[in-house]
C-alpha cells in the first residue's frame, strides 16, 4: 500500500498544480475590489531554506515539542493543511476528545508552543479564534485560514517575514497530518470568514462510476465528460441549496408560534417575497453563514454512505415521500438568505490516470457553501449520469418551494484547495499585508506543495479504486435506493410550471412598471 501511494503521488501531484480557472468578474465586484491576492499553490523548481526561527527561548517542555517566549499579543493569520481522514471535522466540539477535531489539535499545539495563555486554553472565544471556511468529517484541505490573537515572542517577525519558522515552533507539537505553513500579522479589523471572496474545493471522483470504463475510446470518453459537465453546469448561478444541505440548521428561529398561512393572497405575496429574496440574497448571505460545512456543533461522525438516509423509516403500508412542493407557504419550513449560495464554477476535468486507477477531477468554486453542500451536489450530478434521477432534478431541487431528498457523497475525496481574500482598498492602498505576503511568498507555496505530496496525496490514492471502500457500498446504495416516484416528480414539475409562469409574469410587470 505504501508503495502505491507513492506511485500515486508521484503520478497525479500535476492536478493540483495548474493553472486556476477564470473566474467570473460580475460576482467579484459584488463581493469586494477585484485587485485580488489569492494564496493560490504554485509548482517550485527548488525548495526554500526556512529562515533563522524567532528571538525566543526554547525548551523541552509542551510534549516534546519547542516553545518560544510570548511577550505581548497579537492578531494572527494561519495558513492551514491537514488530511481530514481520522478528524471528525475541523471545528472544535465541546463533547468530544482533545484528539478529534483539528481545531482541538491546533489550539494544544499553539498552547504547546507559548501561544495561548492557560488561562484561555480551552476556550477558543477568548483568544478571538476565527476561521475562513469549517470542513466536515473525512474533509482535507490545504488553504484553511485560521485568525486569533496570539501571544507572540518579541521581535516574531525580524528575519522570517513569512512566519515560516514561527510556523515550525506549533508544527513541531502538531501531528504529521496536520500543518501551519505561515503565520503573519492581521489588524485587529481583518474578519477572515466575511473577507473571504471565495473558496474552492476539488473533489475527485473514480471515472468508471460516470461511465468512463477501461476500453473506452477517447470519443466515447468526451462524450461522458461533455455529458456531466453539462449536469454540473446546472448548479452555477445564484441559487437556494435548501436541497443540498440540513435546511432548518440555516432557518432563522420564529418569534412566537410556528403557523401555517393560507389563502390566495399570501400565494401572491409569497411570489412577490421570493423575487425580494433572489435579488437580494447576494448581499445578504455577506453577513450570514459563510463555509463549507457551516454549521456550529455538529457531529458529522455517523457514516452517510447509505446515500438516501434522509427518508424516514415509514411503514409498509405507506408512501415514503421524497419528492413535494409546498403549495401553501409553511412558517416552520422557510428559506432565508443565508440558503441562497454563488456558485462560480462546477466542472469536471480531464480524464487522469494514478497507480492503474481512473479518475476525473471535479471544480466546484463558490462564494460560501452549507453543511453537506458539496457532497450532495456530486451524489446528485452522479446519480442523474447514471440514469437514477431525471436530468431535470437540478433545476427542480433548486426551486425554493420544492423539498426533495437527494444523495450524499463520500466526503474522503472532498479538498478545500484555495480560497481568496481582498487585499486592497479600492483606491489601491494594501490594508491586507499578511494576506499579500501570502500570495507573494514562494517558500509558503513551497510548504504547502511538500505537505500535498508528502502527507494528502498519498491518503487520496487510497480512494481512488471503485471497487474499493467508501465507493462500493457507496454504489451499490445509490443504485438501490435512488429514484423518486414518478407521481411525485410529475406534482413537483407541474407545480413549478406554475410557479414559474406566476414568478415571470410579477417580474415582467415590476419591470414594466420602473421603467415608467
Amino acid at each position: 500500500m505504501m508503495a502505491a501511494a507513492a506511485a500515486a503521488a508521484a503520478a497525479t501531484s500535476s492536478w493540483i498544480l495548474r493553472a486556476r480557472r477564470p473566474i467570473s468578474s460580475a460576482l467579484l465586484a459584488r463581493r469586494g475590489n477585484p485587485r485580488l491576492l489569492c494564496a493560490t499553490i504554485c509548482s517550485a523548481s527548488t525548495s526554500a531554506t526556512p529562515p533563522p526561527p524567532p528571538l525566543a527561548t526554547c525548551d523541552g517542555g509542551g510534549g516534546g515539542g519547542m516553545r518560544w517566549e510570548s511577550t505581548r499579543k497579537k492578531r494572527v493569520v494561519l495558513r492551514v493543511g491537514y488530511v481530514g481522514t481520522e478528524y471528525r471535522g475541523l471545528q472544535k466540539q465541546r463533547e468530544l476528545s482533545v484528539d478529534s477535531t483539528i481545531e482541538s489539535v491546533l489550539e494544544s499545539a499553539i498552547f504547546k508552543a507559548g501561544g495561548i495563555l492557560e488561562s484561555n486554553y480551552g476556550k477558543l472565544q477568548k483568544v478571538g479564534w476565527e476561521r475562513s471556511s469549517r470542513t466536515d468529517k473525512g474533509v482535507h484541505s490545504l488553504a484553511t485560514m485560521i485568525s486569533l490573537k496570539m501571544e507572540i515572542p518579541d521581535r516574531a517577525w525580524q528575519n522570517d517575514p513569512d512566519g515560516i519558522a514561527l510556523a515550525s515552533y506549533i508544527n513541531s507539537n502538531l501531528p504529521s497530518n496536520v500543518r501551519v505553513f505561515s503565520i503573519l500579522p492581521a489588524q485587529r479589523s481583518f474578519d477572515v470568514r466575511r473577507e473571504c471572496l471565495y473558496r474552492e474545493y476539488f473533489y475527485l471522483l473514480p471515472a468508471d462510476i460516470i461511465g468512463i470504463k477501461d476500453g473506452c475510446s477517447s470519443d466515447e470518453v468526451q462524450e461522458h465528460l461533455s455529458e456531466f459537465n453539462s449536469i454540473l453546469k446546472g448548479f452555477e448561478g445564484n441559487h437556494p441549496f435548501h436541497n443540498y444541505t440540513a435546511r432548518a440548521k440555516y432557518r432563522k428561529a420564529l418569534a412566537g408560534r410556528s403557523r401555517r398561512v393560507k389563502g390566495a393572497k399570501l400565494k401572491s405575496k409569497s411570489i412577490s417575497s421570493e423575487l425580494s429574496m433572489e435579488e437580494s440574497s447576494s448581499d445578504e448571505s455577506l453577513t450570514s453563514v459563510h463555509d463549507e460545512e457551516d454549521v456550529s456543533m455538529i457531529d458529522s461522525s455517523a457514516s452517510e454512505y447509505n446515500c438516501m438516509k434522509d427518508i424516514p423509516e415509514l411503514s409498509e403500508n405507506r408512501v415514503q415521500i421524497q419528492a413535494r412542493w409546498l403549495h401553501e407557504p409553511d412558517e416552520s419550513d422557510r428559506l432565508n438568505a443565508s440558503h441562497f449560495r454563488d456558485i462560480i464554477t462546477c466542472s469536471c476535468g480531464g480524464l487522469q490516470s494514478s497507480s492503474g486507477a481512473q479518475f476525473v477531477e471535479l471544480t466546484i468554486c463558490g462564494v460560501s457553501f452549507m453543511l453537506h453542500q458539496i457532497r450532495k451536489m456530486v451524489g446528485t450530478a452522479v446519480a442523474v449520469k447514471r440514469g437514477l434521477l431525471p436530468k431535470d432534478i437540478i433545476e427542480l431541487s433548486l426551486a425554493k418551494f420544492s423539498r426533495i431528498v437527494l444523495p450524499i457523497a463520500p466526503s474522503e475525496v472532498l479538498i478545500l484547495r484555495d480560497n481568496s481574500f481582498c487585499s486592497k482598498n479600492r483606491e489601491g492602498k494594501i490594508v491586507r499585508p499578511g494576506i499579500q505576503s501570502l500570495n507573494k511568498s514562494e517558500a509558503i507555496r513551497n510548504g504547502v506543495e511538500e505537505f500535498y505530496k508528502a502527507a494528502l496525496l498519498p491518503e487520496l490514492a487510497k480512494f481512488l479504486d471503485s471497487s474499493m471502500p467508501p465507493w462500493k457500498e457507496w454504489v451499490e446504495n445509490l443504485d438501490q435506493f435512488t429514484g423518486i416516484p414518478d407521481s411525485q416528480l410529475d406534482e413537483v414539475r407541474e407545480a413549478y410550471r406554475v410557479w414559474k409562469d406566476d414568478y415571470d409574469r410579477v417580474k415582467m410587470a415590476r419591470k414594466s412598471a420602473s421603467s415608467v
